[in-house]
């Protein structure tokens, strides 16, 4: 079995609507979010800029059963965020 992780910048919604298309692959065993972080600044400077009010950072791991399918969850997220405009990055581990 094979782990495919990545890190999505967006909102609550646009991860459960990642993971819900994700669960609809075939050989996919299992998606989850392994960790719910909301990365808020404690800093006063900030005055309300596009990057602070970008939402949140999801981690998302994905098991699947073979190499072939791995791909085709990368292909599927990498395409997901151009159309949703949001940030995805393919990480080892969180």
């Amino acid at each position: 079995m094979r782990t495919v992780r990545f890190r999505l910048a967006g909102t609550r919604q646009l991860a459960d609507a990642l993971i819900v298309m994700l669960h609809e692959l075939d050989k996919v065993d299992r998606v989850e979010e392994v960790a719910d972080q909301m990365h808020e600044r404690d800093d006063t400077s900030s005055l309300g800029l596009v990057d602070d009010q970008s939402g949140d950072f999801h981690d998302i791991e994905v098991h699947v059963l073979d190499a072939k399918t791995a791909q085709a969850v990368r292909d599927r997220v990498e395409i997901a965020g151009r159309e949703l405009d949001a940030a995805v990055e393919f990480v080892d581990e969180f």
